[in-house]
Parts: C-alpha cells; sequence; structure tokens
C-alpha cells in the first residue's frame, strides 16, 4: 500500500503521478523504469515519489492494481447485472474494447505480470482480479442455464474460461504488435484495423459465443 501522504495531496497531482507511472511502466517495463523519469515527467523531485511510495516495487504493485480498477469500472460499471449473459457479452466486449484503446497502458502491464521474472507480483495481483470475472461469468450463466436461454449441457467452468480467454487475446491484440499479426493471419484480414474494423470483429466474436450458448432447437418432428 501507498503512504498516506498520497492522498493527501491534491486529486489532480495524484492522479498525474499514477498516469505517468503507468504510461512509463508499460513503456519500458518495471525493471528499465527510472525513478528519476518518472518525477521529471510528473514535474516533481525524485525524493518527493519516495514520500507516497516505499520503493519502485511497491509504486509498481498499486499502479498494476489502480489500473485494474480503472478496467473494472469501465467495463463493469456500467453492466446490468439482471441483464442476460449475451447482452453481457456484447457489452464486456464493446466496453473493453473501448476502454484498451483509450488506455492500452494498463493492458500492457496486466500482461506483462505474466512475464518472466514476475511470478512476485502475479501472486499479489492474479488472484483477486481472476476471482472477480470468473465468479462473475459463472454465477450468469448458471442462472441463465436454469432459466433456459443457455444450454444446460454446457461445462459452466470451461465456457467461463473460454468465453474471458477469448476476451483477453481479443484484446491483447488491440494493443500487442505480435498479438494484432496473429489476429490478421487467423482472421484473414486485409485491411485497417480501425475502429469500425474492430466493431465488425466483435459482432463476429460475440456472435459466436452467443451461438455457443444457444439451446440447442428440438428436431421439428419432436
Amino acid at each position: 500500500m501507498p503512504k498516506e501522504t498520497l492522498f493527501k495531496i491534491a486529486a489532480d497531482k495524484r492522479e498525474r503521478l499514477l498516469r505517468q507511472a503507468a504510461l512509463l511502466f508499460a513503456e519500458r517495463g518495471l525493471n528499465q523504469t527510472d525513478m528519476a523519469a518518472l518525477a521529471g515527467r510528473v514535474g516533481i523531485a525524485k525524493g518527493s515519489l519516495y514520500n507516497y511510495f516505499d520503493s519502485k516495487e511497491e509504486l509498481y504493485l498499486y499502479v498494476c492494481r489502480d489500473g485494474l480498477e480503472r478496467s473494472r469500472q469501465a467495463v463493469y460499471g456500467t453492466l446490468d447485472p439482471d441483464w442476460d449473459t449475451y447482452r453481457q457479452v456484447d457489452h464486456i466486449f464493446c466496453q473493453g474494447a473501448r476502454f484498451v484503446q483509450s488506455h492500452p497502458e494498463y493492458l500492457i502491464l496486466y500482461t506483462n505480470i505474466a512475464s518472466a521474472g514476475m511470478a512476485r507480483f502475479a501472486e499479489q495481483i492474479s488472484q483477486e482480479v481472476e476471482h472477480y470475472t470468473a465468479d462473475h461469468l459463472k454465477r450468469v450463466l448458471r442462472r441463465d442455464m436454469a432459466a433456459g436461454i443457455v444450454r444446460d449441457d454446457l461445462d459452466v467452468t470451461l465456457v467461463a474460461f473460454t468465453i474471458n480467454s477469448l476476451y483477453i487475446v481479443f484484446m491483447t491484440s488491440l494493443v500487442s504488435g505480435h498479438f494484432r499479426i496473429r489476429m490478421r493471419e487467423y482472421l484473414e484480414i486485409t485491411g485497417e484495423l480501425d475502429p469500425p474494423a474492430i466493431e465488425a470483429l466483435i459482432v463476429r466474436t460475440t456472435t459466436m459465443i452467443h451461438r455457443m450458448l444457444q439451446p440447442i432447437s428440438a428436431p421439428a418432428n419432436e
């Protein structure tokens, strides 16, 4: 946790510090990020950073958690829990794409936690963020299976994992050069990945998920 002094500074100054830290960590990674460079971007003395955080690692951990919370609010903060699974899936993909295109640095921080040497951060962050989304998806799927609008022969845990995995790969493809090439090859994309193209890809992806979830109709002669 940061020191209490972080929350005593002006809100705009605190926001500038956290945003610039997120951008710099995403750009250079934890090890190559220099606290002096960050202080210069924020417009404060390097020593001032240690008035708010004991170490660069503590700052990094807090920025990652802050970014995950911003992402969660952008996607789930405007989601109505009473919506059915299909509408929720559409909302999650659309809102997720909007957030990632506006703030790619937070997704980069999320994916960087999977890198070599970052296990100590994964142990502190991954469980809490993955539990939230996994629990939400499984709960909605079970509810709608009981209501008969999602097929009841599915493995709920595997379906939730599949939907979220598609989401992560899709969003990563919007910010990673490697994954963007991968998306182009697999989906045979030849034009620009501009907003209309991304929206069309979201529709393709969510339509496939819908079809996977829809109950199988009985033959007409039954």
